[in-house]
Formats: C-alpha cells, structure tokens, sequence
C-alpha cells in the first residue's frame, strides 16, 4: 500500500500541537496513579477538565520525597488537550511549608519539566528533566506510573477505559504515516478487520469494506477510536453482504471526522466525505420490468451498489458514533452525506449517533428498512434527516439543531420522498417517527422548514415538536394528499398525532392543495400550535405534555412513553457524555 505524495504531505500537517497521537486523554484517565520503579509509595493525580468540543485541560500533582524522607509536592499547571493527543508537557512546581490555616507561608519553585506518555489505561512512561539540585533522590526522571486501582481497587475502574493496549505498529493492511500512532487504509479491505483504538486511522481516497457481489468484510472499530478523513474524497463505505461493527461507548464514542480537532478554526463542513452503509434490502425506483428484490442503485459519490430482497439484512452496528465536519460536495446532483443508508435491512443497528456539520444532509435513507434510535442531527448545511427510495423503517428520539447559517437555498429539517420518478412507486416511504426535537432559525436570504413531506411519501408520527423554523409544517405534491386521504377520513398512511408546532408561519398552505396543511394537523389528537418551551434542547415544567403511546400501532421497537419531544428531561437526558456542540 502505498500513500499518494500530496496524501503524505497533507499527513505531515496534522496534528501540529503535539508529537504523538491516538488516546483520547481525558476523565477516564482521572485518579491516582504511583511511580513503579521505587518504593516509598510516591503518588501522582491526574485530573481533567473539559474546556471545550474535544478539548480539556489537565492538572498533575505529585507526592515525593526529598533526600531527608521529608514528602513535599509537585505540581503541574494546567496544560490544554485535545482529542488524539497522547502526549501531555508540564512545567513543574515544588511546593513547600503552608498550612491551611495561613499561619505560615509556603515555598513555590521551578522544579523542572515533565512530559507524559499516555499508553494505555494501566501505563503511562514520564520524563523529567531539569530536576532541582537539592532533591539528587529525584535524579531518575525516567519512570513509569500504574494507576492505584490496579492493585487496590481505588480510585478508578480501569475496566471503563478501553484504551487497553500500548500502539507498536501498524497492521498489515495498512501503512505508518509519518505521524507518530498514525495508520492509513485504502482500497478494499476484505476478512476480518479492526481499527484498534490505540493508533489513529487515516482514510486515504474511498475505503470499502468488502466487494459487492465478491468477497465480504467484517469491520470492527474499537470504542475511543479515531477515523479521520484528509479531504473530501475520503470516505468508508460498507458493501453490499459486509459488515461494520462501529460500537463505543458513552464515555469513549467513536469519532468519524476530518484533520482538524473540533475546537480548531479550520474545523468545519466538507472537511471530509461520510459514512456510507449499502444493504439488500428493497428500494422502489425500479419500473414494472424489473422483479421486485432485483431493484438496485449505485450510492453517491461512488460509494457502491445497494438494494435487494432482504427487508431483514443486516449491515452491521454503529453505536454511540460521532460523524462530524463531513459532507462533501462533488457536485450540485453527487454529494456525500454525514450518514448515508443505502439499501439496509431491519437487522442493522443504529443508536446513540451525532451527526454534526455537514455540508449536505445529515442522515439519509435510500429506501430498505433499517430503524434507528437516539440520533442527534447538529449544524447541518442542508436537510438534517433525508429519505427517499421507499423507506420503511422507524425512528425514535430524535434531536435536530438546524443551521440557520447554512447555504442551502431551502433548508430543512425533514425532506421526505417517496420517488421522485414516481410519486405512486411501491413500497411506499413511510417511516413511523416518535420523540423527536427539531429546533430551528429564521435566515434573511432563504426559507428554513421544519418539515417538508412530499412526493407521494408516507409517514406516521407522534410526539413530536417542532418550533424556532420560518415554516414549520408543509406538504407537497398531489401524490402526498392522495395517499393521506382527506383531514376528515385519513388512510393512515400520513399521521401526526400528539405534536406540538411553533414557528414564525406554521403551516406553508398552497394554491391547488387537496386540502389546508392546518386542517390535517388539526384534525388529529393531542396536536396544538404552542409555545413548547424548551430550555435550549430540553422541556421544562411548562412544556406541553405528551401521549401514552398506543402499544398495538407503536409497535416492538418503540418504548411505550409519555414524553413530548427527544428527552423527557435534562435529568435523564441521553445524550450525556457522548456527544459535543450542544451548548
């Protein structure tokens, strides 16, 4: 495998602010750890404080003694982190003498400088250099630190930190950059295959997980790991029989992004190209010569074939995951999405998934059936949740946090299709939706909407807000009306129930509509314009009340809830630990 000269150079580039990379140093490496190679029970503490989206600042003190046994500490001022860097450079302090109650002062010198090697969750290799002469116990500056906890049981539950082993080298089916813990993978990847949370892995051009219609792969992502795309033209693809296996964790989600830490200014949208999942399950975009199961499409950006006969296949899991600064454009009809769900059966997991900063939609089903909870849709520069091919599947707690500033000319926070080829085309789109937020704002130079469901999609949905759009409720194309029925004999085929709207026009009412956009809302139960008063993404005491869901319509996949909207709470809010730019 090799780099092309303007991928190695770009390589050389990123991460400038540090000299070794891959751990995500952060509040799982908190607590006390003691130094190996000596007795005499010398201690250090490790503490984290978050300062921004990937982002924090540590602090390290030691316990030690002097030459007379006498203990004394050394501290380390507070030195800022970001995602990535496994590296950590103190000045230190020793600090003599003072009691709390101020009787005595104490004694602050230079002590010297310390630089911290974070291997993995039970090692950390130090350096100390420039130790103070009057401390010759301390001339050993090279040593290594266990975590207390290790041994004892305090402190620190090393079994929540995932980062478990030290990185020695890249594996074969990929190549050492010339940044330290750094791999980069190309071309297809087949068997089984993991991306190891101790290294940071590099995507060089489209990355494919099997060979549609040839050799499979299995792809397994360690929890805490880092996948970064360079340019717009990086991206992963899963094919059509292979799998992903994408699952962190609460406190270590996995982080699909670009070259750039998320609190850095060059940060942004189309930073790199997306996830793209292809399956076998069935689309609708194939005419009657064509036998139903046969029907298949090619993904944009060349992302692979998808679609099939498999409502039950399954691509794979993706579990607590972060896409974020994706979406590249190629051009105005192929761009990328954040998440791209092409073709998936019922049998593919997705839950606990941020999607944030895209340039194009956020999340976008290609018909098939896969179901998904817990999504939360951030700043993204077109339509935050996307489908169209005939899409059945359903989806529960859902955040969307729209871009007023975005560039697209119409933004959304729903586009829903069946076919644009065919308005009537079967399997009909129709996803069942409850618990969902979509938080939006005005714009000066084009319309923002909540919801736009149109060309003859299908959809049912219950507790749902919608508020803060120019428009937040608008359906289209005459299939749509059709396939609703009339606000006094509704089919069921396209619901809304127990939702609550407040935008600046809350229905966009159209000449030529079978029917008034209000009158179908207001034909339904427990739906009302109001104020749903939301404390940033959360309900308060005065937010409206939602509806038992009805067990026999909401079927196995749904949990039976009360709530209007994503969260019940700020208290019980799901999206603690894992996700970032909520602020």
């Amino acid at each position: 495998m090799k780099m092309t000269p303007l991928k190695t150079a770009v390589l050389g580039g990123l991460f400038a602010a540090t000299s070794a990379q891959a751990i995500n140093v952060d509040a799982l490496f908190e607590g006390q750890w003691y130094r190996t190679d000596i007795d005499g029970g010398q201690g250090w503490s490790l503490d984290y404080m978050k300062v921004g989206p990937e982002k924090g600042s540590f602090f390290v003190s030691g316990y030690v003694y002097d030459d007379n046994g006498t203990p004394f500490w050394v501290v380390g001022q507070d030195v800022d982190v970001q995602a990535g860097e496994s590296t950590l450079n103190f000045d230190l302090l020793s600090v003599t003498g003072g009691s709390f109650d101020g009787a005595s002062s104490r004694n602050v010198e230079s002590f010297g400088t310390m630089t911290m090697e974070v291997n993995n969750c039970r090692n950390i290799s130090v350096n100390i250099s420039g130790i103070d002469s009057t401390f010759t116990a301390q001339t050993t500056s090279n040593f290594d630190l266990t975590p207390f906890d290790e041994i004892t049981g305090y402190a620190r539950d090393i079994s929540a930190c995932p980062y478990q082993t030290t990185f020695t080298s890249c594996p074969s089916f990929a190549t050492a950059a010339h940044q330290p813990k750094t791999c980069v993978i190309q071309g297809t990847l087949t068997g089984d295959k993991t991306l190891t949370n101790d290294t940071n892995w590099v995507l060089n051009g489209g990355v494919f997980v099997g060979e549609d219609g040839g050799t499979t792969g299995n792809l397994t992502i360690e929890p805490g790991t880092r996948v970064l795309g360079v340019s717009g033209n990086d991206f992963l693809a899963v094919q059509r029989g292979s799998k992903l296996f994408a699952e962190g964790t609460a406190k270590a989600p996995i982080v699909f992004t670009g070259p750039y830490n998320a609190s850095a200014p060059e940060a942004g949208a189309g930073n790199w190209g997306g996830l793209v999942i292809s399956g076998k399950a069935p689309l609708n975009i194939c005419d009657d010569s064509v036998p139903f199961g046969q029907c298949e499409a090619v993904g944009e950006g060349g992302s692979g074939m998808y679609g099939g006969d498999d409502p039950t296949d399954s691509s794979g899991v993706i579990k607590y995951v972060r896409i974020q600064f994706g979406g590249y454009r190629i051009n105005d009809e192929d761009e990328l999405n954040g998440l791209a769900v092409q073709g998936a059966g019922s049998g593919t997991v997705l839950d606990y998934i941020q999607i944030h900063a895209n340039e194009d939609d956020g999340i976008e089903f290609y018909g098939g059936t896969a179901n998904a909870k817990h999504l939360v849709l951030t700043s993204i520069k077109d339509d935050s949740l996307d489908w169209t091919h005939g899409w059945q599947g359903n989806l529960q707690y859902v955040l969307v946090k729209q871009d007023p500033s975005a560039s697209a000319v119409k933004e959304r926070g729903i586009e829903a299709d069946n076919f644009e080829g065919n308005n009537e085309a079967t399997p009909r789109s129709m996803p069942m939706i409850a618990n969902a937020t979509f938080i939006g704002g005005p714009s000066d130079d084009k319309t923002t909407t909540g919801m736009v469901l149109r060309r003859g999609t299908g959809a049912n949905f219950t507790n749902v807000i919608v508020t803060g759009f120019e428009k937040c409720l608008d359906i289209d194309s005459g299939a749509t009306f059709d396939a609703a029925g009339t606000p006094q004999a509704l089919t069921g085929t396209l619901t809304m129930e127990n939702s609550t709207i407040s935008c600046d026009v809350n229905f966009e009412e159209e000449d030529g509509d079978a029917f008034t956009v209000q009158a179908f809302f207001e034909a339904q139960p427990g739906n009302q314009v109001a104020d749903p008063a939301l404390m940033g993404i959360f309900p308060t005491s005065n937010s409206p009340a939602g509806m038992m869901m009805d067990g026999e319509k909401w079927g196995a996949f749904f949990d039976k809830v009360n709530h209007i909207g994503a969260f019940k709470n700020q208290a019980t809010a799901w999206t603690n630990g894992w996700t970032e730019f909520l602020d």
